[in-house]
Formats: C-alpha cells, sequence, structure tokens
C-alpha cells in the first residue's frame, strides 16, 4: 500500500464549514503524515485576504476546529500569491507531496460555466493524487 508521508490540505480562508479541514486532519492522524496546509492569495479571484503570512493560517485553523484534532499531527503552514491552482501544485512539487486534499463546494451549472474551480482545475493540473472532499 502506498505511504502518505505528506498530505497537502488547499485551504480556503473564505469558508465557514471546515467539514474537509477536519477530514483533512483525520488523515494526517490516521496516516501519521505531516500536513501541510496551504493558502494562495489569488489576485485573479478578486479581494480575499491580504495574508501571505503562515502565523494568520494557524490561527484560521486553530479557530475552525477541534483543539483535539491538532494534537499529534505535524502541520506545516504556507502561503503564497498568483493562480491557486498552479502554486498549489508547484508547492505539492517542491514538498513532494503524496496526497492532496481539496474541499469542494457544488455550484450552479451556470455559476461552473463562468468561473473556473480550483479544485477542478487543480485536478487538472497534479500529477499526484487529488481526494476531493464535499463541502456540507
Amino acid at each position: 500500500m502506498k505511504e502518505f508521508r505528506n498530505l497537502l490540505y488547499a485551504i480556503n480562508l473564505d469558508d465557514e464549514r471546515p467539514s474537509s479541514m477536519i477530514f483533512a486532519l483525520e488523515c494526517a492522524r490516521l496516516f501519521k503524515s505531516r500536513l501541510h496546509v496551504v493558502y494562495v492569495n489569488d489576485p485573479q479571484a478578486g479581494y480575499r485576504h491580504p495574508t501571505d503570512r503562515e502565523d494568520a493560517i494557524a490561527l484560521k485553523v486553530r479557530q475552525a476546529v477541534p483543539a483535539a484534532l491538532l494534537e499529534d499531527v505535524e502541520i506545516v503552514y504556507a502561503a503564497a500569491r498568483g493562480n491557486a491552482a498552479e502554486e498549489i501544485v508547484k508547492y505539492a512539487e517542491a514538498q513532494d507531496i503524496d496526497l492532496l486534499i481539496v474541499g469542494h463546494k457544488h455550484r450552479s451549472k451556470l455559476y461552473s460555466s463562468m468561473f473556473d474551480s480550483t479544485d477542478v482545475n487543480i485536478i487538472d493540473t497534479a500529477l499526484r493524487p487529488v481526494l476531493v472532499i464535499p463541502e456540507k
């Protein structure tokens, strides 16, 4: 069976539903893996968060999930600027990530036809396994 030593969770700081983040933390605990939590500030997506700081990402994670989930998990926080899918895939390659975990929000067909979805772009671009978690 494939070992998953390095997992990557692509965090969306706008998302108030932590179900995919909780799943990523549970996977990291199960596989005894390092979890890279990566946020990309994508200027093409419009104003999001001005953060490029890892401590702001760590704070968001601590606020969103139960503290017990953070125990016994090695977490690396990272931030980047640019196209979200491209930066996440570039980070995954540089850090030798074994599995990318992304959340997915169902969008209407109209919305989907007009706007790109970061999770779909990651799936199309990454040459590594991607696990997509539907947001509840």
